[in-house]
């Protein structure tokens, strides 16, 4: 049997990525959330009800409560972050404080252990100010420099807190010995991603018949969180992606704009949006190179966004419980 630990168990991504890994009969899941974020919903009690899942509220910025976490783990999936672009601005020190203190205790923790691998949840937003100020090439590989443009900005606390984790992560690594991946994740989407995400908040805003978006002339790549799930399985058990840094999202780069009408069309509605111009420090464009994803792993979409969007609607206007595309996804 597999031991995993799943931090940000509560999250998006992390939640997705645990229920998809309780599913197995021979994996052991070890889910932990300190709820920042996390929500302690009906989906959250099914996923901790089941045999082999074992729930564990801690906040991980703690010392105390990381060495509290137990010895026999294999593999470490390192979601846990505090996310949101609305709290890069509004609260970025709590941005700061949790994204770098549980991962510098984590990999102090169980590097010394032998682990099979730990996975960090990196970020695209680190490729962010290097494609603005020196014209990076988009689609962005792996490869690309990372930089910071502007300590003052707040919007900066997350890319440079996650860019201090891959460092952390890379560098545990290497002193103490364990294999390490790290996943630059492109804008992934779907049910039960919370708010303060433009996919959400547009489905919520469509609710009051409010049809407004920020950063409309922008591009981005959104890669649905079954399919995500999927890659991100893939780089952790994957033995030529140890060592690696891999990009996951989607090969189809659209302007907000464009999401906005292909949300509409999801609810079959035709409105005119009002549209507002993006906050300071957003990239005016985002997308991945995916061929190393592919050729490490076979990695392919398999859902597409109209897909995605019509479950993920589903979801926030219907009520629908766990509006996924698992079949597809499988």
């Amino acid at each position: 049997m597999t031991s995993f630990l799943i931090t940000g168990a509560a999250g998006f991504i992390g939640f997705h990525l645990a229920r998809t890994l309780a599913d197995r009969p021979d994996a052991r899941v070890i889910a932990v959330d300190n709820f920042v974020r996390g929500e302690r919903d009906q989906a959250l009690r099914a996923l901790a009800d089941k045999p082999n899942v074992t729930f564990i509220e801690a906040d991980l910025t703690r010392e105390d409560a990381v060495a509290g976490l137990p010895d026999d783990i294999d593999i470490v999936f390192h979601m846990a972050a505090l996310n949101g672009t609305q709290n890069f601005y509004e609260r970025p020190m709590d941005v700061i404080r949790c994204s770098t203190l549980p991962t510098i205790l984590l990999v102090e923790r169980f590097g010394r252990i032998g682990l099979t691998r730990m996975v960090y949840a990196g970020t695209s937003e680190s490729y962010a100010s290097t494609v603005t100020r020196f014209g990076w090439p988009v689609p962005t590989a792996e490869d690309v420099v990372l930089s910071i443009d502007g300590v003052e900005n707040p919007r900066w606390s997350y890319a440079a807190s996650k860019m201090h984790g891959e460092v952390v992560t890379a560098q545990g690594g290497k002193s103490y010995g364990f294999p390490w991946s790290i996943i630059r994740y492109h804008n992934v989407y779907g049910p039960r991603m919370g708010d303060r995400h433009v996919v959400p908040d547009f489905f919520e805003r469509m609710r009051e018949g409010r049809y407004e978006l920020f950063g409309h002339e922008d591009t981005r790549s959104f890669l649905y969180i079954d399919d995500a799930v999927r890659a991100t399985l893939a780089v952790g058990e994957t033995p030529e992606c140890a060592g690696q840094i891999v990009n996951v999202g989607s090969v189809e780069e659209i302007t907000i704009r464009e999401l906005g009408q292909r949300m509409l069309a999801a609810r079959g509605l035709h409105a005119e949006m009002v549209l507002h111009p993006s906050p300071s420090g957003s990239v005016r464009r985002r997308a991945p190179d995916i061929s190393k994803l592919r050729r490490l792993t076979g990695f392919e979409q398999r859902i597409s966004l109209d897909e995605g969007l019509a479950a993920t609607a589903r979801f926030y206007l219907d009520g629908e419980l766990m509006g996924v595309l698992g079949e597809r996804a499988a």
